[in-house]
């Protein structure tokens, strides 16, 4: 029997016929950027050349793009600081995003004003049908992510990658975009708050996202979902508490394939609370447990949520065909989100 412990091993549950603002940008910008395009080339060429190379690159269902214009910019919102990138082509398509309170981390991509991280993908060749989303709207999930590894605040520039799936909102054929780079955007900055004092992230923290980075249908449903929450109970009512002090609680509920004789079925599981300490360094707080000091985890700190993404971590599933359990390589995101 091999047991999932929630903070140690970001193990979940996956299926095997898978492989593993408030607004949302404005849909006339790519025109918009396009139409001015023959004027900002050559000046952002210019601006590369003395400031240091600037791109907005990707690949749209294995097809290159590259963005001949770019606009950002940092605002405040009721929600906190938003980043909004787009980057355009000269044949009109575009790319944009939306992040709130971003900071050096990884983000999943969701449509909670309160964490917004929202993709869209545009083709004004293809008119209405050519709109396209990271927010699934017959499914309610989002699919996709950004790693942000440069935000220059004093020079306002910000560089990472991402990649998300571009659903149609006309209900057409989706989008694959993969290897995306943004590489010293510029943007404008117009904030007016500024982040909230270390000491707030003390509080009790509930589950409220155990996310593979493919939608699975564990319960047979014929609904597959991102967060295995709606999935299995095995994980409700998992807390992590971070006490004033320094020092944690985490609950450590789980999922096992418990083999008995020929036969594996996959059971809830429950062992004793960790706790330990953590510290908070920027936007990011890193815990350290007591009870196995090797145990040693970082979550991305986004206001009021707490995230963490493991890649190629191992997974529970199940073989569509004959609904026997298996162990998968997915990539696992756990949320937590203070009470």
């Amino acid at each position: 029997m091999r047991k999932l412990r929630l903070l140690s091993a970001f193990l979940i549950i996956a299926s095997i016929f898978t492989s593993c603002s408030d607004e949302p940008v404005d849909s006339k910008l790519a025109s918009q950027l396009a139409a001015n395009n023959n004027t900002n080339n050559n000046n952002n060429n210019n601006n590369n050349n003395n400031n240091g190379t600037s791109n907005f690159t990707a690949s749209v269902d294995g097809v290159s793009f590259s963005s001949a214009t770019t606009i950002g910019s940092y605002s405040t919102n009721t929600y906190g600081n938003q980043l909004a990138l787009t980057g355009a082509t000269a044949d009109g398509k575009s790319i944009s995003i939306q992040l709130l309170n971003p900071s050096v981390a990884t983000f999943q991509a969701n449509f909670n004003l309160n964490n917004l991280l929202l993709f869209q993908y545009q083709d004004i060749a293809l008119g209405a049908s050519g709109m396209f989303s990271s927010y699934n709207s017959t499914t309610s999930t989002s699919t996709g992510s950004i790693t942000i590894t440069s935000f220059d605040l004093v020079n306002k520039k910000v560089s990472g990658t991402f990649s998300f799936t571009a659903y149609n909102t006309s209900g057409g054929t989706a989008k694959t975009i993969t290897t995306g780079v943004i590489n010293n955007v510029s943007f404008t900055d117009t904030t007016t708050v500024t982040p909230p004092p270390t000491t707030s992230v003390a509080g009790t923290y509930l589950l409220t996202g155990f996310n593979t980075s493919v939608p699975t249908d564990l319960n047979m449903d014929g609904t597959p979902s991102v967060n295995q929450m709606n999935e299995t109970n095995c994980l409700n009512n998992s807390l992590l508490i971070l006490n004033a002090n320094n020092t944690y609680t985490a609950n450590s509920k789980g999922v096992d394939i418990d083999a008995t004789g020929s036969t594996s079925v996959i059971t809830c599981s429950t062992d004793p609370d960790d706790v330990g300490t953590w510290v908070l360094n920027g936007s990011v707080i890193t815990l350290t447990s007591t009870v196995t000091p090797t145990d040693v985890y970082s979550f991305n700190v986004n206001g009021t949520i707490l995230s963490a993404t493991e890649q190629n971590g191992q997974a529970v599933g199940v073989d569509l065909i004959t609904g026997a359990p298996v162990y998968l390589n997915c990539d696992i995101t756990i949320v937590y989100t203070k009470q």
